[in-house]
């Protein structure tokens, strides 16, 4: 995230989206030490913070739930276009947008929603290229708040600094595409070389019907267009973990030994320090070793026994770790992740990723998320193919039910594969399952009508083969070692 940021929206609402979606993509993208810092201050005030330094930032359980749950795109997924209509996955795989999805995958369940913008050239290349929510603003139909009927995207030029792109598709007869700087002023033609309002419009449909050329994914369906806010408590106990493990390197540090003290003696060679060991102002300070002699005078203003004594250390940091990994759990259990499906790699809490999450849970989490990212995915099929229609002259199918996606997800493992093809068996034989719905189960997304036909197509080979092997007599003997 760049440190210039555009102008904030001047709806209240709105700006309060931008600015928690921007704290959300900062724990997302590791560039949440200002965050960090600015919590431990609310928490304990300056003096304690700037006591408790340096920052523990190696915990972040808000980008390791979603980096290890975004699995859909581990592995290309399959799809399959109508006839004709092929070279539209070809360019949508030469634009990366399969590579590109385990992110956009990972940033929405984050963020809750992401953008995707679309674009053909002539040559018939496509650009897909993700946004965040907090750099657009979103305008929706009356008649269904899920969908978007003008579009506004900040993008910084070099020579005008930030201006507004808006996508306006909300009177079909009078499209625009048109661009504005920060102060207003309408800067179309010096960023798009002309003016692309009404019949000029680019992005339609073979039918001439005007669209927005932006993909919208949520994590959920919600019949809205964001929800901004969904699992704000694990935002928050991402951050507050932070906070505590920094008082945990401040316990190792600074209190998890006896505290010292002496009354009515000075210790001989000690040096007035700062905090940061410079000899300047601050607490005295003598570097012990145990084979050297530590050396004290009387305090000449102290008429009493002069004692030297030692507290309790402050803090157990065994017992503190222990706290900290319970509720690093209940941030995961808000998350959605029960603690018996997560599994400890690493002893050390501090690791970001010392939480994983079991492989039976991730593809729980998959079968929940992949309706809303099929969903998104076929409406980026479509557009592409009505975007390359518009540049080309082509005639690739506009319709997304005319496609078919199917996900891979985490793959499974031999013994995963070996026990589910043996509960599917047994089924089988029970007469509990059909074969075309255990096909189906073996190989989710594919329709019913299709998996008939590979059930049926391989019935019939397979009793080609034993026709074939009764007419040239007995089967030849299997090789012997």
């Amino acid at each position: 995230m760049t440190a210039a940021l555009p102008p904030p929206p001047k709806d209240t609402d709105e700006q309060l989206r931008v600015e928690h979606t921007r704290l959300r993509r900062r724990l997302l993208y590791s560039q949440f030490q200002t965050d960090l810092d600015s919590r431990i201050r609310q928490a304990v005030g300056n003096v304690k913070a700037d006591a408790w330094k340096p920052l523990d930032l190696t915990a972040n359980p808000y980008l390791s739930i979603w980096q290890q749950t975004a699995v859909l795109y581990d592995v290309a997924p399959d799809v399959v276009a109508p006839a004709g209509s092929d070279p539209v996955l070809a360019a949508l795989t030469a634009a990366g947008a399969w590579p590109l999805m385990q992110r956009v995958q990972r940033d929405t369940l984050g963020l809750r929603e992401m953008l995707v913008r679309v674009s053909a050239t002539a040559a018939g290349d496509l650009v897909v290229r993700p946004v965040f929510p907090d750099m657009v603003q979103v305008e929706v139909a009356a008649s269904d708040p899920s969908r978007p009927v003008k579009i506004k995207e900040w993008l910084f030029d070099p020579t005008l600094g930030w201006v507004r792109h808006v996508y306006d598709i909300r009177d079909p007869l009078a499209p625009a595409y048109s661009v504005y700087a920060a102060a207003g002023q309408d800067v179309s033609e010096a960023i798009l070389g002309g003016d692309f309002t009404g019949d000029a419009y680019p992005f339609r449909r073979a039918d001439g019907t005007p669209i927005l050329p932006w993909v919208l994914y949520h994590a959920s369906e919600t019949g809205c267009v964001w929800d901004p806010y969904t699992m704000r408590e694990v935002v928050e106990g991402s951050l507050m973990l932070g906070v505590y493990l920094t008082f945990f390197g401040h316990v190792l540090r600074d209190a998890s030994w006896p505290q010292r003290y002496v009354i009515g003696a000075r210790v001989l060679g000690a040096d007035t320090v700062d905090g940061e060991g410079n000899i300047l102002a601050g607490r005295r300070e003598v570097v012990t070793d145990p084979a050297t002699l530590l050396e004290m005078e009387m305090d000449p203003a102290f008429s009493g026994q002069p004692l030297v004594g030692q507290w309790n250390a402050s803090a157990d940091p065994e017992k503190l770790l222990t706290a900290i990994s319970m509720y690093e759990r209940r941030i995961l259990t808000l998350a959605g992740i029960q603690a018996p499906d997560v599994t400890r790699q690493d002893s050390d809490i501090r690791s970001g990723y010392s939480l994983a999450v079991s492989r039976e849970q991730v593809r729980t989490l998959q079968r929940v998320y992949e309706p809303q990212f099929r969903r998104g995915d076929l409406q980026l099929i479509a557009l592409a193919a009505a975007l390359l229609n518009r540049a080309t002259g082509s005639d690739y199918d506009e319709d997304s039910a005319a496609y078919r996606i199917t996900y891979q997800g985490l793959p499974k493992s031999a013994g995963e594969v070996l026990a589910e093809l043996a509960e599917i068996k047994a089924r089988t034989d029970a007469g509990l399952l059909g074969p075309v719905t255990a096909y189906v189960e073996l190989n989710p997304g594919t329709p019913y009508a299709e998996a008939f036909e590979r059930v049926v197509a391989a019935r019939m080979e397979s009793a080609e083969v034993d026709a074939e092997v009764v007419a040239r007599g007995a089967p030849l003997p299997l090789p012997t070692v």
